[in-house]
């Protein structure tokens, strides 16, 4: 473990530990700026991933391996041209590769904690879990270190271990839900404000960018930035109940969640 500062400067400075600066950068690039243009590249590769996993599994096979084969030469012709041989043995992930991993499955909870879900936020999380091993096996190759790498064998454990929990989280837990009950109080005073003042602008509120925000049915609604792909979502407040004949889904406590029309 690090305990001076100095060193620890001179470690980020270094290329092999650059990587989790980069996914804290991008992670909070798109977190800050949900509605920027690195927001909806990210989204797109989101839902290109949703889509391959929807597809069957014949045409996945042969989309992957139309589109993956040239994909693999090249880096078999750039893993080639890079890494020494014979291969040496993984040493042990040291931290910098092991917060990669944390900040990747962060975004994956943030991604689901979202009505209709922030595909940025996915897209940072899933090229993260997936590109940063391939990326700690090939420096591996081209960095020397001490044999074995850091201290402690449990450092093995730590990445399969916040891969499990966050699947174990956002299969058995609903991100949204949670996020959305701690969340609650301090949008209640915000729409009951909105109400009394007569006025709803955009504004972060609980850690919620809030956009299209009006009034609307006797109560106040909003969608959430960056959440949905073809479609904008959000929540409403109606303090007298939802309109009759509605599309919304209530939440209780006079809280709703809507979804907005189809934008293609």
């Amino acid at each position: 473990m690090i305990t001076n500062g100095a060193v620890a400067l001179r470690r980020l400075k270094s290329p092999g530990h650059r990587g989790p600066l980069v996914v804290a950068a991008l992670l909070t690039a798109v977190v800050a700026l949900p509605d920027g243009a690195l927001h909806s590249w990210l989204t797109l590769a989101g839902g290109l991933g949703e889509m391959l996993v929807a597809m069957p599994v014949e045409a996945t096979s042969l989309l992957l391996l139309t589109l993956g084969f040239p994909l693999l030469l090249i880096a078999v012709v750039v893993v080639g041209a890079t890494v020494s041989w014979p291969l040496t043995r993984p040493r042990r992930p040291g931290t910098s590769a092991l917060l990669g991993i944390a900040l990747g499955c962060a975004a994956v909870v943030l991604g689901l904690s979202v009505p209709g879900q922030d595909y940025g936020l996915l897209g940072v999380g899933v090229l993260t879990l997936i590109g940063l091993p391939f990326a700690w096996l090939l420096w591996q190759q081209r960095a020397a270190g001490p044999a074995g790498g850091p201290a402690g064998r449990w450092r093995w454990a730590v990445a399969p271990l916040l891969v499990a929990a966050t699947v174990l989280t956002v299969t058995q837990y609903d991100p949204a839900e949670a996020r959305f009950a701690l969340a609650r109080p301090t949008l209640t005073d915000w729409a009951e404000h909105a109400l009394t003042t007569g006025q709803a602008a955009p504004e972060w509120v609980a850690g919620y960018r809030l956009t299209e925000a009006e009034l609307a049915d006797n109560g106040v609604k909003f969608a959430i930035a960056g959440s949905g792909m073809f479609a904008h979502h959000g929540y409403a407040y109606f303090p007298s109940g939802a309109p009759a004949h509605s599309h919304y889904t209530p939440l209780g406590n006079d809280w709703y969640e809507w979804s907005g029309p189809d934008r293609f």
